[in-house]
Order: structure tokens, then sequence, then C-alpha cells
């Protein structure tokens, strides 16, 4: 008989719809507002995503520290999240310079980071191993559903609303609602002992999470992962529009439909299938996919709209695989009483991965046809790296696995 997912899984998994809604509007609809509404190009977008994705890396940290705190714990890093991505949707509705732009991403970068270390640990400390896979399959739902919302909302605003900037205020509404739902709905779920105790363990957190030769390898290509979803869900839409002749209305209905919709609908039985998997073979098996999805764009991105919808499909399955495996696989790692340093250290990814897509996607938009195809293809065969990292980190846990069954 299967144990039931437990309640507080269940706030988190509307929380990841709201939180993903108010998301969708900022980052998918800031490169077409401000570079096809307002006076600002692709570049300078690029480079103000990227530099908020820098405050990423200090809000990970933070949230690694807080979420482990005797004095903060996850439910108060959650809440100081919200609060920070009410802010930074507030200053999109005004911004109107690339100050401005970057200012709203710097505060949201340190909302992101709060949010995804706070709210991956807290899912951990109420699931059983056995559970966990299932747990962050229903949070990818959930991640689809609200991403899928936020794209449709935010179509609906750009035709409606002027200037394109107010459509953000939907952002800050999302997010000051889940403020009311962690207040209201949230438990505390870390258990604290005496707080000199806690904060021994915190500081031990670190050091061990530091000095996991696994950990370390799988920062490498998680950082790939990343970078790929980045590209996938801020540049192409844009890369369809300017280069493909689609509609900006169009692409995000393609979007939703070929890439949310549909990675919702298959979240599930997805994992299902690939929980008879190792959880790094399952993440080679997304490397391979996000790998096809990008010669894809390089070749048929511009052939029209059905080919286009087949390409966010394809996005979206690499996806439902890697987001619920990732998660499993960094909690299998992380000892009981370290899920706040090794989930921190492990979304610094996040971090790295939204630096470094949006600066390449500016750019990719910048240049003429033929160079944009010729860097889809580069980025396509960048995924036979991380099959190599994988490959490596496999047999490096192998071996680990081996020597602890000998010495026992």
């Amino acid at each position: 008989m299967k144990t039931p997912i437990p309640q507080q899984v269940w706030v988190q998994t509307i929380a990841r719809g709201l939180y993903q809604l108010g998301s969708a509007v900022l980052l998918f609809y800031m490169p077409i507002v401000f570079v096809n509404y307002g006076n600002l190009s692709a570049t300078e977008v690029g480079f103000a995503v990227g530099g908020g994705s820098v405050a990423g890396f200090a809000g990970n940290i933070l949230g690694g520290i807080l979420a482990d705190s005797p004095k903060f714990g996850r439910k108060r890093s959650l809440i100081l999240s919200s609060t920070f991505a009410v802010i930074s949707a507030l200053i999109a509705v005004f911004t109107e310079s690339f100050s401005l732009l970057l200012l709203a991403n710097i505060v949201f970068g340190l909302s992101t980071g709060l949010y995804w270390t706070a709210a991956d640990a807290s899912v951990m400390d109420v699931t059983l191993p056995e559970q966990r896979q299932s747990a962050f399959s229903v949070l990818g739902v959930a991640d689809n559903l609200g991403f899928g919302a936020g794209t449709l909302v935010g179509g609906l605003l750009l035709k409606l609303l002027h200037p394109a900037e107010l459509l953000f205020a939907a952002s800050a509404i999302a997010f000051f609602i889940l403020l009311l739902l962690f207040t209201v709905a949230m438990r505390e779920t870390r258990e604290f002992s005496s707080e000199t105790q806690e904060t021994q363990e915190i500081q031990k957190g670190w050091k061990t999470a530091l000095t996991d030769s696994r950990l370390l390898i799988y920062l490498l290509v998680n950082t790939l992962f990343i970078s790929y979803i980045a590209l996938s869900g801020g540049t192409l839409p844009l890369y369809f529009v300017n280069f493909g002749g689609t509609a900006d209305a169009v692409v995000a209905n393609l979007f939703t439909w070929g890439y949310v919709g549909l990675g919702a609908l298959l979240q599930v039985p997805v994992i299902r299938v690939i929980a008879k998997l190792s959880y790094l073979t399952a993440l080679m098996i997304s490397m391979a996919v996000w790998g096809v999805g990008f010669l894809l764009v390089s070749l048929l991105g511009n052939a029209g709209e059905i080919y286009q919808l087949g390409i966010f499909a394809v996005f979206a399955i690499a996806s439902i695989i890697y987001k619920p495996t990732s998660s499993a696989w960094i909690s299998e790692l992380a000892p009981a009483n370290l899920r706040g340093a090794y989930t921190a250290i492990a979304y610094q990814c996040w971090t790295i991965g939204y630096v470094i897509g949006p600066i390449i996607g500016g750019w990719l938009i910048d240049q003429s046809h033929g160079v944009a195809e010729y860097t889809w293809l580069a980025v396509a065969l960048s995924t036979l790296s991380g099959l190599v990292v994988l490959q490596v980190l496999n047999k490096r846990n192998n071996a680990l696995k081996e020597n602890i069954v000998v010495k026992s």
C-alpha cells in the first residue's frame, strides 16, 4: 500500500503553481515587452535578466542559511521570497530603462534563490525516500500548469493593456496571493534542536556539501540543464517571433500547449516509467532529448508553426524528465540534517544557467539568421559533454556504493 503524499506537499504544490504563474508573466514576456514594445535591445534585456540571476547566487546562499537557521526556518524564508517577488513585479510595471529592468531582475533573483532552496528542502522534510520522486513530479505538474496559466494570462493582457508593462501587475497579484498562502497554510517543517547544535550543523553542512565529489561533479552538468531551460523558455519564443515570422500571440499559444500543457499532461506518467531507472540514467535520457530539441531548432525552427509546436513538445519531454529526477537525486545525496546546504549549493546552477542562457540568447537574437542557426547547432552539440560528465558521475556513484557495501 502506497503512503499518501503529506498535506504540506499539497500546500507546496499550490504555492508552486502560483509562483510559476507569476514567474511566467515576468520571464516569458520580459524579452517580448521590452524589446518589441519598449526601447531596449535584446542584448540589454539579456544582460538585465542575466545580471539579475547573479542575485540568485546570493539568494541561494541566503536561502540555505536561513532555511536551516533555528531563528528563521523554511516558512519565514518562503515568506521573504514572496515579498521580494511582489516588489520585483511592481518595479517591472514602472520600468522604462535598463537600470530599472536590472533592478527588477536583481530583486527577483533574490526571490528565486530563497524560494527554490526553502521549498525543496520543505518537501524533503515531510516525505519518505520512496515518495520523493512522486512528490516532486506532482510539483512538476504545478510547475507546468502555473507557467501555462501565466503565458495565457500574459498573452491576453498584452493585447488589452497599454503600456504593455502593465501586464506585470498580474505577477504582483499572483505573488501576493502566494505570500498569504505561506503565511496562513504552511507550517514549519524543519525540526530544530538547540540553537548551538543547529549552528554547528549548518557550518558542518556547508563543509560536507562543498567536499562531496558527486555533488560537485553534478553541478557541472546541472548548469547545462538550467542553461537549456533558460534558452527554451526565454530566447526560443522570441527567436520564433523574430526569425520564424510567427506572431507573438501565436508563439505564446504554441509554448503554452506544446511545452507547458504537454508537460503537465505527461509529467506523472513519464515519471512512473523512468522510476524504474536510476536517477543518473534518467538524467542521461533527458540530456539526449535536449540535444535533439536544439538540433531541430537549428534545422526546422523557421519552417512553420507545426514544426515550432513539435520543438516545444520535445523540450517539454526533456524538462519533465529532468526536474523531478534532479531534485530526487539531490535528496539522495544530502544527509537528512544537511538538506538546506545541499539544496542551496545545487541551486547555484540556476543562477549560473540563467546568466549563461539569457546572455547567449540575447546575443543570438541580435545576429543574422545564419549565425543564429549555427549557434543553436553549437548548443545541441554541447549536450555531448553533458552526457560524458553524467557517465563519469555514474561510475563514481557506483564505485562509492560498492565501497560502502564492502566496508559493511
